[in-house]
């Protein structure tokens, strides 16, 4: 899964993170403020830093989940690891507290599924961390034990970044695809008709183009409705235009897919949904002709005006349905 596909995901971790930062960070300065805190703490610089973290986090909780891409998300996680650091570094260095908030920073990218995200995450850390503990390593005196401390630590983010790699490998490989593919050129939709018209032999093959429109609010959760109530979903390049291919069914049920593919996209805020679907042998004899009828009958979807239309290629009849138009590609 990438691109857009993956925006929903990418979102809801990063928003997560921005959200648990916001309560960490209010809890990060009742702590540093109490008697019990020992290390010297340096308020003026700590209290930009933290203010700069809240600026993060908010714009992060606002913005739409469409920019959540690979690249954004993770200078995100290395500017967090970069802030982290310097707060840790004015609440005392080598003796304060607040490293652990590094570890939800370094299991997060696990979430996402993928290794690619959590490496460069991993030595945002690293780095960030051991140039803010520089000075008191530096500075230490013989047996002073901030050396070994800093040590320490670095090597349990490295370890916990090695698992969190390791974790994000496994769930990448087990759920490639996130429940669905990502089809930019038509081949994989293109393949599967193909093998599911010689396996059927002559029985109906159907083929439904949907185009969501504008306004769906998780493309993820949407892919997950329409594999659990009609069948696999292939999305078709970088937009949320996807399509199914449906075995052995009828114009009956090829409409009643249609219908709760729209009925899916609308739920999660969609507007201006359109459906476009072909059967086989009715409306071609080949793969590629079928993929062509279903293209054109989406194509005739739009020139319906109605918030949701759905058409069949080789219908006659063009008729109103409940909140749906439904009509005839050719």
């Amino acid at each position: 899964m990438t691109g857009r596909a993956r925006g929903g995901r990418s979102a809801r971790v990063l928003k997560g993170l921005s959200l648990l930062y916001l309560f960490g960070i209010g809890l990060s300065l009742l702590l540093v403020h109490g008697d019990s805190y020992n290390p010297a703490v340096s308020f003026v610089p700590l209290y930009l830093i933290v203010s700069v973290l809240v600026t993060a986090a908010v714009a992060l909780l606002l913005l739409p989940k469409g920019q959540f891409g690979e690249g954004f998300c993770v200078f995100s996680y290395a500017l967090y690891a970069v802030i982290l650091a310097a707060a840790t570094f004015f609440t005392g260095g080598a003796s304060s507290e607040l490293y652990v908030l590094f570890f939800p920073l370094l299991f997060a990218p696990a979430l996402h599924g993928t290794w690619r995200m959590g490496l460069p995450v991993l030595v945002a850390v690293l780095v960030s961390y051991a140039l803010a503990m520089l000075p008191d390593v530096l500075d230490a005196v013989e047996g002073s034990g901030a050396p070994a401390l800093v040590f320490f630590r670095l090597a349990a983010f490295a370890l916990t970044g090695v698992f969190a790699l390791a974790a994000a490998g496994g769930r990448g490989a087990s759920e490639p695809d996130d429940g669905y593919a990502l089809d930019e050129d038509g081949s994989m939709l293109l393949g599967t008709v193909t093998s599911e018209i010689e396996a059927r032999r002559g029985a109906p093959v159907g083929v439904l183009l949907v185009d969501p429109g504008h306004g769906v609010e998780d493309v993820d959760l949407l892919m997950d409705r329409v594999r659990g109530r009609i069948g696999e979903p292939f999305l078709l390049g970088e937009g949320s235009v996807f399509g199914v291919v449906l075995g052995g069914a009828n114009e009956g049920a090829v409409e009643s897919a249609a219908r709760r593919a729209l009925a899916a996209a609308s739920s999660l805020g969609a507007e201006e949904t359109r459906a476009g679907a072909a059967i086989y042998p009715r409306d071609a004899r080949t793969a590629g002709d079928l993929l062509v009828a279903a293209g054109q009958a989406l194509e005739t979807a739009f020139e319906i005006e109605s918030p949701s239309a759905i058409v069949l290629a080789g219908r006659n009849v063009a008729r109103t349905e409940g909140t749906g138009t439904y009509g005839a590609a050719r």
